[in-house]
């Protein structure tokens, strides 16, 4: 048969004539605190009130040559319970306690002679297992609880931090218990806990499965899905199919998970740009005209891996990006639409060898980019213009002929420079705006949005009554005109925005020039002043709106 389904107690889970490994295909220990924390208090919940507990199936493949056993729907509840299992082994002061439970985590084969010795009933992916082994699996290794903590915080991947949250947790819970309570439930958990063990003998099945099983605790993620998808079509051999996870795991490390999910949802916009049906679905159909699986995986999914973490994160290694282009990339990463990621991601992949023709897209894109962020309202319009633009780049020459989708009409660079004129009372908005001003300014450079940068009202939204400012800013018009326009805000630390608050104009151009120079370029030109008027105000929106203007061509 090519599927055997068998009630099994955990004693008998963990104690299998075969180990158990996790296959390339399966993701990294996915689980958080929230699903983690379920786990331990259901269990703690029915061994307190002494009743059985049903963990559900997990689906292992059993390969003909009787070799490890692969998991192909299970990993997270197994790795957990052998957490929970560690961390009960180290806390007892029983060795034969401690023997016994060790053999559910790691058992002694034939002597060294003949190739034998510490073997593990679960193994973790490649990147996982020295963590999963050196804080869990080794003895006494969950008791080095400052060490874990501390690696929970950082310096590691995503799933070993997890893997590091799921040690502290278990033992905080577990130690608060007494010996003998602690050893009554180590042995309700191995009897009186149980699962179905379907095993499955065909790794075409396991493929199959995989995607069709319903997970619980933390459901299939798009590209998890994906991955199982391409490599069942692209024909893997179990090996190529290891190499091929590392590689993969590699960038999802590098992107963090979400990261990478919304790269794959980029590549589906570049590929399928009328579609808005199921990504996995959309992607699979995609890669098949454009080289297949294995050229997507091989050749095609790094290059997308390096334009996506330039373009989200300004990491440039991979990418043959000029100084200038990096500039323009920077810009635009503050703009908080997205829909300009999949242009830009499309011509790094296809493009960016020519570093004439990257200055040039970059800086026609981050002009288009903040035209439609802040005087287009039709957001089906600004995703329509942007396929536009992808389907320029498939045409020789097209791009950037005079009626180039990235250029602006006349009615657009009009509309822009009045929007500009208006007032900016979303926060967003205004600092995204404010800092590609800035870079614009003289010694201005371009600013990453983690900038550690506020938006300041020179003038006050409400001035403090009796003060000073109601002077200059006796007439409520100016005020409601004015107040939230590009002339009356500066960029601040968040120390020096505090700092200035309400203060008089004299006693905040101390703050902003504390330093000699200002901490941002769009502060150079207050300098020399003494005073802050209406007049003012409306000369330096017009003088900003000026620079702004010479940088995009308007």
């Amino acid at each position: 048969m090519a599927i055997a389904a068998e009630v099994q107690r955990i004693r008998d889970v963990f104690s299998a004539t075969t180990d158990i490994r996790v296959p390339p295909f399966q993701r990294s220990y996915a689980w958080e605190d929230d699903e983690t924390e379920i786990l331990i208090k259901d269990l703690l919940d029915a061994f307190r009130h002494n009743t059985v507990y049903f963990l559900g199936a997990i689906v292992v493949i059993r390969p003909r040559n009787r070799g490890p056993s692969d998991v192909v729907d299970g990993q997270q509840r197994l790795t957990t319970l052998t957490i929970i299992l560690a961390v009960l082994r180290d806390l007892s002061p029983s060795t034969d306690e401690q023997a016994l439970i060790h053999t559910m985590i790691g058992h002694e084969t034939m002597g060294m002679m003949f190739g034998g010795g510490q073997r593990w009933r679960i193994t973790l992916n490649t990147a996982d297992t020295p963590f999963f082994r050196e804080n869990v699996q080794e003895r006494k290794a969950t008791k080095r609880q400052e060490e874990i903590r501390e690696a929970a915080n950082g310096g590691i991947s995503e799933s070993q931090s997890r893997l590091a949250a799921a040690v502290n947790q278990m033992y905080d819970y577990l130690s608060d218990m007494s010996d003998e309570e602690r050893a009554r439930f180590a042995q309700w958990l191995l009897d009186e806990v149980t699962m179905v063990r379907v095993r499955v003998s065909e790794y075409s099945v396991a493929y199959k499965v995989f995607q069709s099983l319903n997970h619980r605790g933390k459901p299939l993620s798009d590209h998890d899905i994906l991955k199982s998808a391409l490599f069942e079509r692209a024909g893997f051999s179990v090996e190529e199919a290891r190499e091929q996870s590392e590689r993969w795991n590699t960038y999802t490390s590098r992107l963090g998970d979400r990261g990478f999910g919304d790269m794959l949802k980029q590549v589906r916009s570049i590929y399928d740009r009328e579609s808005a049906g199921d990504m996995v679905t959309d992607l699979i159909a995609a890669i098949i005209p454009r080289g297949g699986f294995r050229a997507f995986l091989n050749e095609q999914l790094p290059r997308f891996v390096n334009a996506y973490d330039a373009v989200v994160n300004g990491n440039t290694d991979g990418n043959n990006v000029g100084p200038e282009a990096l500039r323009r990339i920077v810009y635009l990463r503050s703009i908080h639409h997205e829909s300009w990621r999949a242009p830009a991601i499309a011509f790094l992949v296809d493009h960016a060898q020519n570093s004439e023709q990257a200055d040039r897209f970059f800086w026609a894109l981050d002009r288009l980019a903040y035209t439609l962020q802040y005087s287009v309202k039709d957001r089906e319009y600004r995703h329509k213009r942007y396929r536009r633009v992808l389907d320029a780049m498939d045409k020789p020459g097209v791009l950037f002929d005079a009626d180039s989708p990235l250029d602006l009409t006349g009615r657009e660079k009009s509309d822009l420079v009045e929007r500009l004129r208006g007032r900016f009372p979303n926060f967003k908005q205004r600092r995204s705006l404010l800092m590609r001003i800035s870079g614009s300014c003289e010694n201005g450079v371009a600013l990453d949005p983690r900038t550690d940068c506020t938006v300041e009202h020179i003038l006050p939204r409400t001035p403090s009554k009796g003060s000073d400012w109601y002077e200059e800013w006796s007439k409520a018009r100016d005020r409601e005109e004015l107040t939230e326009c590009i002339g009356n805000f500066t960029l601040l630390t968040h120390a020096e925005n505090q700092e200035a608050d309400r203060k008089s104009f004299t006693e905040k151009m101390a703050v902003y020039f504390r330093k000699g120079d200002p901490s941002y370029a769009y502060s150079n030109d207050l300098k020399d002043r003494t005073s802050w008027t209406p007049e003012d105000v409306r000369a330096r929106r017009d003088a900003l709106i000026q620079r702004l203007a010479q940088d995009w061509g308007l």
